[in-house]
């Protein structure tokens, strides 16, 4: 009785073995592949707008490609990009000191300047590039300068 028992067993172990593996070299139809799209952006200086209202500055980009299900279902992720070999995830937060005289006494200031981006779905979908100083000052000469974005939609 335990002869047959443990045989039966064996069979069995062995035919779901051979099932799942015969299952899982199987082509997936019913699986999609993941798919991406990387979008490179210069938003140039004459780009960026002052918002009065609000203290920043932002500039506005068509992306066609960004689609109702990718917007639903896949990711829209905005990187800054230092140059050709570095880049940072946005929002990209960084701080910067300066100094001034005030009553003849060097004073030492701090600013941070934040770069985020937001994504809106419509005819054409856009990416909203968006430049703010904590102190809600302009530029030196009135308008950031020239600035390189990527933009990877995954789905």
């Amino acid at each position: 009785m335990k002869r047959n028992f443990f045989t039966s067993l064996l069979a069995v172990v062995l035919f779901l073995g051979v099932a799942f593996g015969a299952a899982s070299c199987s082509k997936n139809d019913g699986i999609a592949e993941t798919q991406w799209k990387v979008i490179n952006i210069t938003v140039k200086k004459s780009d960026w707008v002052w918002n009065n209202n609000d203290g920043f500055y932002q500039a506005t980009v068509n992306l066609p490609e960004l689609t109702q299900f990718i917007f639903d279902e896949g990711a829209a992720i905005g990187y800054y990009k230092f140059n050709n070999d570095s880049k940072t995830a946005l929002p990209f937060v960084k701080t910067y000191a300066y100094d001034i005289i005030e009553n003849g006494v060097t004073v030492t200031k701090f600013y941070t300047e934040t770069i985020s981006c937001d994504f809106n779905l419509g005819s054409p979908s856009s990416v909203v590039f968006t430049l703010e100083m904590s102190d809600l000052a302009f530029y030196e000469d009135g308008v950031p300068v020239d600035m390189n974005f990527q933009v990877v939609l995954i789905w």
